[in-house]
């Protein structure tokens, strides 16, 4: 007589279900230029932006002319080897209204990075120059969070139109 062998058996596969994302998401949408930045929230059933929780910001300096934002004239230097009469005037290391801006940005970042806890979804709207600086000065857990960068200037638009517009611009699950 042989000996019959067995083979063990096989455990059953069950199908995996895929991971479950939250129903809704919150979604924090910036709007920004370089003196302005305005928070929203989408309200899809009302098919409206509404204020967030957190004010808006201005940087006012940012709108001012050079001899607002530097007090003092430049300096003076001789220009030529004749020190006699040719005299002209020293140009400054930055432009301040190139630094008004960055300032803001780096405070609008600053702001965000605070804000990070609050929202799963980060929408952010402003020109390419500013959304280009902004994106250097993210931390890394908001850069997280950013789910779609619109590189237009609509700092000056309506609540209601800038729903129209982002509403071409973004997929429809984002504003839900």
């Amino acid at each position: 007589m042989t000996k019959q062998v067995m083979k063990p058996r096989r455990k059953a596969k069950l199908p995996q279900a895929p991971p479950m994302e939250p129903r809704h998401k919150r979604t924090l949408i910036v709007v920004a230029d370089g003196a302005r930045a305005r928070f929203f929230e989408p309200r899809h059933e009302a098919r409206a932006l509404v204020p967030a929780a957190r004010a808006d910001m201005v940087a006012p300096g940012s709108r001012m002319q050079n001899q607002e934002i530097v007090a003092d004239r430049p300096g003076r230097g001789f220009g030529s080897a004749d020190a006699s009469t040719h005299r002209h005037a020293f140009e400054p290391q930055h432009d301040p209204h190139k630094l008004e801006k960055h300032n803001f940005m780096a405070e609008l970042a600053r702001t965000l990075d605070g804000l990070c806890g609050r929202y799963d979804r980060l929408v952010v709207v402003a020109p390419p120059r500013s959304l280009g600086e902004l994106d250097t000065l993210l931390t890394p857990q908001v850069k997280k969070i950013v789910s779609h960068q619109i590189p237009k200037d609509l700092t000056g638009v309506s609540q209601p139109d800038l729903w129209d517009a982002l509403e071409k611009l973004l997929p429809t699950p984002v504003l839900a």
